[in-house]
């Protein structure tokens, strides 16, 4: 899921060009409907991606996968990235780096976890500050 708005634009340009499906939507506009059309891919067997916390605040997750995995009844696998040397980009939200060429990138991958479907919003925020707890523990 890349955001709807110009910001994704270029993103989505260099994931269709690596083969990769797209689905445009964010917290802020069309997310539940991106939502839906990942869950129609997971129903086909497909792999998805998700930035927890697109938008921002950084490192704060949002409860979109955590949605999303309960309502596909698939596992969620919680997954951080980093690369060395990079071109830091101050000015976005979040202080993503770019990777230079060349550069090494780890990849950390926590314990993969399936949620019932929720009771409550209770329930959900549990789950949430889970999966936000374990990518900050990955980094």
């Amino acid at each position: 899921m890349i955001a709807g708005d110009p910001r994704g634009d270029i993103l989505a340009l260099l994931c269709r060009m690596l083969g990769f499906g797209v689905v445009r939507g964010s917290s802020e506009e069309g997310g539940w409907e991106a939502l839906f059309e990942l869950c129609e891919e997971l129903d086909r067997r497909a792999c998805v991606v998700i930035t927890v916390d697109g938008s921002g605040p950084a490192r704060v997750a949002k409860i979109g996968a955590v949605v999303l995995a309960s309502a596909a009844r698939v596992p969620l696998l919680p997954l951080r990235a980093d690369c060395h040397p990079a071109i830091p980009e101050p000015h976005k939200w979040d202080s993503a780096r770019n990777p230079l060429p060349f550069s090494s990138v780890t990849v950390s991958i926590g314990r993969a976890r399936s949620f019932e479907p929720f009771a409550n919003l209770t329930s959900l925020e549990q789950d949430r500050t889970w999966l936000q707890q374990t990518l900050n523990t990955l980094a």
